[in-house]
């Protein structure tokens, strides 16, 4: 949490197990990292590769967004409601619609059936842009744009923008495509109006599973972990796993709830430092372990 790794977790969904590990294995050998007991650390090298890596190549800058929206399906509709909406400006109704799957086609035009009057969207959703563009460098507005398609332009691929702007890869052309693609969804989400019933359907806000979803809900209706079980037919263990994942990924839980005075007292006085350093055994069995790992969790959202 404190290293903020858990912001990336839906970046790369396909992500091979085992290519990941040839690449950490990798890092180790050039000496990027060293393995401790306590796990994987940066040396010195590799602080001095990061950094360079960071000042030379675009990197996502809001990763956390992606598990709040479903960047397959908003891929697929995107250039498509950018075209549309362009090609309804100059009020053209004959045109080769970029190419994009059925299920985008039929969301896209379901959401227009809700439009009274579409001959606003056009300045609406140039308005909407310039917004949300504004808050970037103007080269990654002139990128993005660059690869939708509209009225009388056809977009260009990443390798014809490689020529154009030669500082940037193919790779982070890409990159920044997801990655400005998902905070514009993001910004519509977060704003009232037709656009946000567009983006509606493709997002998640809680993060969490639909099973942890009901006992965080009944968690915050001020049942105890005994009582969901107990409603919910399942086993002590598993409601507390999904309110530690609750803890975990979201912002507003109630530590105070299960752990009481008494027992902030006692793990106060036996933890200080880095709670990634805690370890359980140092309370001698005063304290149950969910209620550690919680107050864990909880100190290292304070930290991090």
């Amino acid at each position: 949490m404190q290293y903020h790794i858990l912001d990336w977790l839906n970046v790369e969904p396909t992500l091979d197990e085992k290519k990941f590990d040839l690449q950490i294995n990798k890092l180790i050998k050039n000496k990027y990292l060293l393995a401790t007991p306590k796990g994987l650390v940066l040396t010195a090298e590799g602080i001095f590769q990061k950094k360079e890596y960071l000042d030379n190549t675009y990197v996502i800058s809001k990763p956390y967004i992606f598990q709040y929206i479903n960047e397959k399906r908003w891929l697929e509709l995107l250039p498509l409601l950018i075209q549309v909406i362009s090609e309804l400006s100059y009020h053209n109704k004959k045109y080769y619609v970029v190419n994009s799957p059925l299920r985008a086609q039929f969301a896209l035009k379901k959401w227009l059936s809700l439009v009274k009057d579409r001959s606003e969207l056009p300045q609406v959703l140039k308005q909407k842009l310039l917004t949300f563009l504004g808050e970037f460098p103007h080269e990654y507005g002139n990128i993005f744009m660059a690869l939708f398609t509209g009225h009388a332009n056809i977009g260009q691929t990443a390798e014809q923008i490689t020529v154009l702007i030669p500082q940037f890869s193919k790779e982070e052309i890409l990159l920044l495509w997801r990655d400005l693609s998902m905070q514009f969804a993001f910004f519509l989400l977060k704003e009232d109006g037709l656009f946000r019933q567009l983006i509606a359907p493709f997002s998640n806000l809680s993060q969490l599973s639909k099973s942890t979803e009901i006992s965080y809900q009944l968690f915050k209706e001020n049942l105890t972990a005994n009582k969901i079980a107990t409603q919910r037919n399942l086993k002590i263990s598993t409601i507390k796993e999904h309110l530690l994942e609750s803890a975990i990924l979201r912002n507003d839980f109630s530590y105070s709830k299960i752990i009481t005075h008494d027992d902030y007292s006692i793990l106060m006085n036996t933890f200080k430092g880095n709670p990634i350093d805690w370890e359980y055994r140092q309370l001698d069995n005063k304290i149950e372990f969910f209620k550690f790992r919680l107050f864990q969790i909880e100190r290292s959202k304070n930290i991090g």
